[in-house]
């Protein structure tokens, strides 16, 4: 059993000033202090000195609770494995910078894995009867449409196989090989658990239209999910493991 010794929260940034800042200040305003273990941002040599500047003066803040970044090594949302391994919380949350969804999900979330630290809670945009704010509508069916294949493809209950935003124990993230680095790493954060037999519990967000910046996930990720999704569903078990 996995016994709870702090959260390490991971996000990353490209162009995101503002609702960076708004992100951690509402974590550090909302969780209490002696469950995060730390906040970690990752971005990659490309992101804009206006965003750089803001996680400096984040890494500055007067807080008890350790704020620090790194400058990814690998490509894309590949920092996002990175910051797996650095991670010393028991546990990873998981989150965008562009409050693309509700950042209050956060506080409940460490209580229930408190509570059950074995347990993976994922959020879920389809879920009784969340708000999707400026989403395109063909985007919302195919979405839609998306869901309800996985979850017959992999025999699941669950509602949302795409979405960013989970705690985990870290433990399971670190013993994981993750092979994607693009968009669909989404998915196999989420498809490759479902392969291992663990125990996931999903939470309803609402789905916002991004604050800063514009989202590189277009249609043309598609192919990738698709072939990700297929390709963990019959691969080998023991391969899902480093």
């Amino acid at each position: 059993m996995t016994d709870f010794k702090g959260v390490s929260i991971v996000t990353g940034a490209v162009t995101e000033t503002d609702s960076l800042r708004r992100t951690v200040e509402f974590i550090l305003e909302n969780c209490s202090h002696a469950d995060l273990k730390e906040i970690i941002i990752g971005y990659p040599d490309r992101a804009t000195p206006e965003c750089v500047a803001v996680i400096r003066d984040l890494e500055l803040m007067q807080s008890n609770v350790s704020i620090w970044s790194f400058v990814q090594k690998r490509p894309k949302l590949g920092f996002l494995t990175e910051a797996f391994d650095f991670a010393k919380g028991s546990h990873i949350i998981t989150v965008d910078s562009d409050m693309a969804l509700d950042l209050e999900l956060i506080p409940e979330m460490i209580e229930r894995v408190k509570k059950e630290p074995d347990t993976i809670f994922s959020a879920s945009r389809w879920l009784g009867g969340n708000k999707f704010e400026g989403y395109n509508k063909f985007k919302l069916v195919l979405n839609f449409t998306a869901q309800k294949f996985l979850a017959v493809l992999y025999h699941s209950k669950l509602t949302d196989f795409t979405i960013p935003f989970q705690i985990v124990p870290a433990e399971l993230l670190k013993s994981i090989n993750f092979e994607e680095t693009n968009f669909a790493i989404f998915i196999e954060m989420v498809l490759k658990p479902v392969r291992l037999g663990c125990k996931i519990k999903e939470l309803p967000t609402d789905c916002h239209q991004r604050t800063e910046g514009k989202s590189n996930n277009s249609f043309a990720q598609l192919p990738s999910y698709l072939k990700t999704a297929l390709r963990i569903r019959f691969m080998p078990k023991e391969k899902i493991l480093k």
